[in-house]
């Protein structure tokens, strides 16, 4: 068998091993009876998704505007505005044939295992097959890989693109034309429409072109054709929600937020990977940079894997978006890849022990990494299906969820995928932060939206809330006061408000406490002024 033919094989195989190993991690490790709150952003991914699901399904008649700000009214955790729609576009057209969200972590996983593939196929093209193999897997075993599978968030499919359009790039400057300069620009205007901090890419072409001393592909008109897909694509969007995303960002200086970044990434860097994995990445990065300059003829390659590292880094370090260990996400398959040429060039001196040597390279680096995390996030929808109502024509209900993000969204989530009809829904679930209260969309400016319990109480009246859901099982330094003040004013009015239930929660494991549901007292129900 040559060379390629078992190169393309061996990419299937990956895949298939890779989403065999996320699906039974998925199953085994909580993701598939968890709840949607595993991350802040987590359960609004998924509302959206469902959103554009629903629009597609049942709503395309109607102005999407108008459908979007309906949804949001009855379930208020939409996210698109904050975040770009090319995520929920694919979500929302994966989820027409099953509604659940174990569909949306079935796709999360084959996003995981394909990302996989295309890292083996990279590393393929510079190293033997084996090590190839194992950065592959790599991708798919690292913690920080398992612990995306197990959330719907769109970081996947953007680092995905960012793959595919880098992989555009190295084929077009090794043979250019149109084609390949168009078709990074579609890639990397997609991934930039998936999440904005795959604006990484936009550094590929000229530091390439630098690293490769390709001077003569700037005199072509198709060179800087790359960046008009981009630029008519991504670039409306971008501006049009520049001041939504901005609410996103911490408002620090940058000579502050840099040496913050810096110090942060540096110790996460070795904890995602290992001491072993990242000094190989760093050795194989050095290596890469070396290719890139030396016109072989995986130079380009060598020259988009540093690119996007250097991307990568450039957006978390420049951009004050927040500190998180999955940021560093898009550098993974170049970090991984450069580990492995490390390896692999090592293996090279123990002569007929080399596979041996590169799998002992592998154990020790995954095993000193072999934290396997687990989602336990439960309690939320099991509240969310006890209180649901017998459907009942032209009877509109009303909910109110007070928690801090995360609890929020796991029952406003929860609602809306057990709500048999959303698009008008007969349910509607309001944010107590949003409506006891008040703050920019990173809690910035919070304040209280009333002076008084009695004003509170009667605030809950002219929404005709018939449910209130009080989750206590927020650390205390996270509640907010109209939390506090909520639970006060009801226990005070028991004419108007008494306890349905409690319902035992876990929001990760080994943080377990109570969600509180109380329900209006048939004869205080209060009608709202039309």
């Amino acid at each position: 068998m040559t060379q390629n033919p078992l190169r393309r094989r061996c990419t299937w195989l990956v895949f298939l091993i890779s989403l065999a190993l996320n699906l039974t991690f998925v199953a085994r490790q909580g993701g598939w009876s968890s709840d949607l709150g595993g991350d802040p952003d987590e359960a609004a991914h998924a509302v959206t998704s469902l959103m554009v699901r629903d629009y597609l399904a049942d709503g395309w008649h109607r102005s999407p505007m108008s459908f979007a700000t309906q949804y949001y009214a009855d379930f208020p955790k939409v996210a698109l505005g904050h975040y770009p729609p090319g995520f929920y576009i694919l979500a929302g057209l994966w989820l027409l044939p099953w509604v659940s969200v174990q569909s949306l972590l079935i796709l999360q996983s084959i996003l995981s295992a394909a990302l996989s593939a295309l890292t083996y196929r990279l590393a393929s093209k510079m190293m033997s097959v084996p090590a190839a193999f194992m950065a592959g897997l790599l991708v798919t075993l690292l913690p920080a890989s398992l612990k995306q599978n197990q959330l719907v968030m769109s970081d996947g499919l953007m680092v995905l693109l960012s793959i595919l359009a880098a992989m555009s790039w190295k084929d077009y400057l090794n043979r250019p034309s149109f084609v390949r300069s168009a078709g990074f620009g579609l890639l990397a205007a997609a991934a930039i429409l998936t999440k904005g901090s795959a604006m990484a890419l936009c550094v590929i072409p000229p530091l390439t072109t630098i690293q490769c001393s390709r001077w003569h592909l700037l005199k072509k008109v198709s060179w800087w054709f790359s960046a008009v897909p981009v630029a008519i694509l991504a670039g409306p969007w971008m501006l049009y929600s520049a001041k939504i995303t901005a609410e996103g960002m911490i408002h620090v200086p940058l000579h502050d937020f840099v040496p913050a970044a810096l110090t942060f990434y540096s110790h996460e860097l070795p904890r995602m990977l290992g001491i072993l994995f990242t000094l190989s990445a760093v050795i194989g990065m050095a290596l890469l940079m070396k290719k890139s300059r030396a016109q072989q003829s995986d130079s380009a390659l060598s020259a988009t894997l540093c690119s996007m590292l250097v991307g990568t880094l450039l957006i978390i370090l420049l951009i004050p978006a927040g500190l998180a260990g999955r940021y560093l996400l898009p550098a993974l398959p170049a970090l991984l890849v450069g580990a492995m040429l490390t390896a692999d060039r090592v293996s090279l001196y123990l002569g007929r022990g080399r596979l041996a040597g590169l799998a002992a390279i592998f154990v020790l680096g995954a095993v000193e990494v072999s934290e396997i995390p687990s989602k336990d996030v439960h309690g939320f929808g099991s509240a969310v299906l006890k209180s649901l109502p017998a459907p009942q024509e032209g009877r509109a209900v009303y909910w109110l969820i007070a928690s801090d993000p995360r609890g929020e969204g796991a029952v406003i989530a929860a609602a809306a995928f057990a709500c048999p009809k959303r698009s008008p829904s007969p349910l509607r679930v309001y944010r107590g932060s949003k409506e006891l209260g008040s703050s920019d969309w990173m809690g910035r400016g919070y304040q209280a939206a009333f002076a008084s319990q009695d004003q509170l109480l009667d605030h809950l009246d002219k929404l005709r809330i018939s449910r209130v859901f009080v989750d206590l099982s927020a650390p205390a330094e996270r509640q907010q006061p109209h939390e506090r003040q909520l639970l006060a004013a009801i226990n005070l009015a028991p004419d108007r408000w008494q306890l349905a239930f409690e319902q035992t929660v876990t929001r990760r494991p080994g943080e377990t406490g109570v969600l509180r549901v109380y329900q209006r007292s048939p004869s205080s129900i209060h009608s709202s002024p039309d």
